[in-house]
């Protein structure tokens, strides 16, 4: 597909979609509508709080733990040891795993 025909079916769908909503303000368009509620940052996590999280409630080596979340052993190590902060997306995975302990087990398998 040339470049210039993707540009150009992107524009009809959004000039679509657009015609799409004034339809729907104006009352002649029914559309599904969804709410969802998001949720505010992740929560900082302390060096502490990561270490009991795996060796406390998952019982984990560094290395294991670091694998099921897609990061370095010495990420972890750092986490740890205070010199490096869990960055935003690591800090929601780890409050993801916090609040569902079968997560673990559903990501290792």
């Amino acid at each position: 597909m040339s470049k210039t025909l993707g540009k150009k079916r992107m524009a009809e769908g959004l000039m679509n979609g657009l015609n799409d909503a004034l339809a729907h303000s104006r009352g002649e368009k029914k559309l599904r509508e969804r709410t969802i509620e998001i949720p505010g940052p992740a929560p900082k996590w302390t060096a502490t709080q990561i270490r009991q999280l795996r060796k406390e409630r998952f019982g984990l080596s560094q290395p294991i733990f670091a694998a099921l979340l897609n990061v370095t052993p010495s990420t972890v190590r750092a986490w740890e040891q205070g010199q490096k902060t869990p960055s935003g997306a690591a800090a929601r995975l780890l409050q993801l795993v916090a609040l569902d302990l079968g997560l673990v087990e559903r990501l290792a398998s």
